[in-house]
């Protein structure tokens, strides 16, 4: 009996690691899946470091209002690479717009949806400041970060 218990214990466990949600007690929430899978780069406030990781509550907006701008957010690395399933990827995207830009959302904003992020999923990012740049440019926010 004992070692037939052991596998099964291993296997609960490593499951329940493998999710940190379930390990910490939470909810499954955008908010909760921007903090573990995001947050590490964009910190809490979306502000991310100047030079290096992009000021979210400048470039959400700004980029997700030229062509092709929320199909590139969709497709940075960071996004298109992420463990999270297109429907969580959409959910976070459409709390990191409410909850990040002072100004609210933009009129006539449009929520981000799974089958959207499945879409720009397929083809994820590889030189993202070579996309960035017109898109950033037409925007009239600087390229850099």
């Amino acid at each position: 009996m004992a070692t037939v218990m052991r596998p099964l214990r291993v296997l609960l466990a490593t499951a329940a690691l493998s999710s940190p949600t379930v390990v910490l007690g939470v909810d499954d929430t955008p908010q909760v899946d921007y903090m573990l899978r995001c947050q590490g780069c964009h910190v809490g406030d979306g502000s991310g470091y100047p030079g290096k990781v992009p000021d979210l509550r400048v470039s959400l907006r700004a980029l997700s209002g030229t062509p092709g701008g929320r199909e590139f957010l969709l497709r940075v690395p960071g996004a298109s690479l992420s463990i999270l399933d297109n429907e969580q990827l959409a959910r976070v995207y459409n709390w990191m717009f409410a909850e990040f830009d002072p100004r609210g959302l933009p009129e006539g904003f449009v929520p981000f949806t799974a089958a959207e992020a499945a879409r720009a999923r397929a083809t994820p990012l590889g030189d993202v400041q070579a996309a960035r740049i017109p898109l950033a440019t037409a925007a009239g926010i600087p390229a850099a970060y």
